[in-house]
């Protein structure tokens, strides 16, 4: 009996003895398999609309007695270990009465907690809404979370932000950071916000002789921001007044990992389909840019149609 365990353990080491590189080659199978796997599920989009977090499957629609709004969205990561944009809409229970709102947060990668910030941010602006545009005329609902960010984080982290509303056939919006907000009206495409960054006042001074245009936009520190969310007090660039939304008019708020890596033309062709395309369209850029070190991106679109209109 003894004999016979001892030849089959002899056995045993033998055979696998014979087929050790078998197992190494499926272990290497087994690893290469993961590091595919994280790969590719890294920019991997999550699905949601009233708040959500990545691309849905197909447009969302609302009616507000007057308009009839397409929304598309995308969102990945890029080549960042982390999603730190983050965006909502409006609860759609509310559209009817209380109009339509769409919020995008960047957070800002070279401070603290930029993810936690930015999701933060976006939940308290949605946790207050209806505005009614006399509140919302002077940016005072943003400067107030600036300050609460900076009493928490005392300057060690922020983000960006944009805001847009629909109320009725007005459209109001406001935005602090470099995150963009664009319009496309009988195909041409307009850039409705400022980005508050240090370019911008090189450009002033580049205007008055001191350097020239050049210069201003080559200088190392012309992306740096001006304003962000997260300081003591913030000054957003905003609509004093709603202006008057027109039948199929496009609208688009997006991070600056779309507005920096694709072209103005490249974000208006995109813009010229449905929401939805237009939302794969810019993802499909991004991707095909294969660009090093790409920053996360979002982006919402959303087009506005009259009822009984094209």
């Amino acid at each position: 009996m003894v004999k016979a365990c001892s030849k089959i353990i002899d056995s045993l080491i033998s055979y696998y003895e014979e087929m050790w590189w078998v197992f190494v080659c499926v272990l290497i199978a087994l690893v290469m398999f993961l590091v595919f796997y994280v790969l590719i599920t890294r920019g991997k989009k999550k699905g949601g609309s009233d708040s959500a977090s990545g691309k849905s499957d197909h447009s969302t629609f609302m009616d507000n007695g007057k308009f009839r709004i397409e929304i598309g969205n995308c969102q990945g990561v890029g080549e960042r270990e982390e999603q730190q944009d983050a965006f909502a809409f409006s609860p759609s229970s509310k559209w009817k009465d209380k109009g339509f709102l769409a919020v995008l947060c960047d957070g800002m990668g070279g401070l603290d907690s930029g993810a936690t910030i930015s999701n933060k941010l976006v939940s308290d602006i949605i946790a207050e809404f209806p505005y009614s545009f006399d509140k919302l005329k002077d940016g005072w609902i943003l400067d107030s979370l600036s300050n609460e960010i900076y009493q928490n984080y005392h300057g060690r982290g922020g983000t960006t932000v944009i805001i847009a509303y629909v109320q009725d056939d007005k459209m109001w919006f406001a935005s602090v950071g470099d995150s963009d907000f664009f319009l496309l009206r009988n195909n041409h495409i307009y850039a409705m916000n400022v980005r508050q960054e240090y370019g911008n006042q090189l450009l002033m001074r580049a205007a008055d002789g001191a350097l020239t245009v050049d210069q201003a936009l080559q200088h190392d520190d012309a992306p740096a921001l001006t304003e962000f969310m997260g300081a003591p007090h913030t000054n957003p660039d905003y609509s004093i007044t709603p202006w008057q939304v027109m039948d199929n008019d496009v609208y688009l708020l997006c991070s600056d990992g779309i507005s920096d890596t694709l072209s103005f033309e490249e974000i208006r062709q995109a813009m010229m389909h449905t929401p939805s395309e237009c939302a794969d369209l810019l993802e499909k850029g991004i991707m095909a840019k294969n660009k090093r070190f790409q920053d996360n991106y979002t982006a919402i679109v959303f087009a506005v149609h009259k009822i009984g209109g094209n």
